[in-house]
């Protein structure tokens, strides 16, 4: 299995937002930063954006995409005399799902989105991949990438049926394909399980990890897999993805079950059993080791949480 594709499959989005921000020169925008991921789609007109990550400010056109994975605070302005406005003060200014604002110049605009996928569900890439995707409009899109963006504006530009339902997918898609496009026209990360998925003998292990996270596999049979000798597997196992190929399935179960236990009504040892331990009391054990907590403490927590967020919502 596709790591990567398993990963946006079971992807869970929620609390997704849109805007369509025309900016009139001269404006500036100021975000502290939030948990969210954060899109931003330059439809048109030109801007700088700084962060504190890029020692130098990246100019921004139109057809260029950024996405912040973390909460990493940003500026984006149109010349660097501008006049900062945090972004909670341009809220104010919203009407429906457009923000107009600035000095009456020339005009920029954004289609800026948001969403927040559960921390477990985050975790595989943002462990990865930098704070800060761009994309810029020079490089060779696929077909559907460009297509999403055209629906994208489409969608924003004016009050449609089920237009949030539908930017909220959009959103979905743009991540996949954003994602994808980055690691095909940038730099593939030199270390991690996404590098690892890259490597012509490693790819196979890493896949028959997620496949069957279950399997009672040994370094010898992954390294079968691979088709290299043990020891030269396991090292170049560890230089690639930073730890052991066992302690990477560790890992993977712990991050299936923790899910499941978020998910589900499950016991736990049903829930140990279907990611490979034949003991809740080994589950346990490993399960602590990787995330600090119990699984019967873990649960506890997420109902907590998933109560609070719901009677924040009512």
């Amino acid at each position: 299995m596709d790591p990567l594709a398993e990963f946006f499959s079971s992807m869970r989005i929620r609390k997704a937002g849109f805007t369509r921000l025309n900016a009139y020169a001269p404006w500036g925008l100021t975000s502290h930063g939030d948990p969210s991921i954060k899109f931003v789609l330059v439809v048109n007109g030109t801007g700088v954006l700084a962060t504190k990550s890029c020692p130098m400010p990246i100019p921004i056109q139109d057809g260029d995409v950024f996405i912040m994975l973390g909460d990493e605070p940003y500026n984006i302005y149109d010349d660097e005399r501008s006049a900062m406005t945090a972004c909670l003060d341009v809220e104010a200014l919203r009407v429906g799902n457009q923000i107009e604002f600035g000095g009456g110049g020339a005009v920029t605009t954004f289609i800026s989105g948001y969403f927040e996928i559960d921390r477990l569900d985050a975790e595989p890439l943002s462990s990865v991949l930098p704070t800060l995707l761009h994309l810029r409009r020079s490089q060779e899109r696929t077909s559907a990438f460009q297509c999403i963006l055209e629906l994208l504006g489409s969608e924003t530009e004016s009050v449609h049926l089920g237009s949030e339902a539908a930017v909220a997918r959009l959103f979905e898609l743009l991540f996949i394909h954003a994602v994808r496009a980055f690691i095909q026209e940038s730099a593939m990360p030199k270390k991690g399980w996404l590098a690892a998925t890259a490597d012509k003998n490693l790819a196979p292990a890493i896949r028959a990890i997620h496949a069957e996270p279950k399997k009672a596999w040994t370094v010898e049979m992954l390294a079968k897999t691979a088709g290299m000798s043990r020891s030269a597997f396991a090292v170049r196992f560890k230089n690639i993805v930073g730890k052991t190929p066992l302690s990477y399935l560790t890992d993977w179960r712990i991050h299936k079950a923790g899910r499941l236990i978020e998910s589900s009504s499950l016991r736990i040892a049903a829930i140990a059993r279907s990611v490979g331990y034949e003991s809740e009391a080994a589950f346990t054990k490993a399960f602590k080791k990787v995330t600090g907590s119990k699984p019967s403490d873990f649960r506890r927590a997420t109902l907590h949480t998933q109560s609070v967020s719901k009677n924040s919502s009512k």
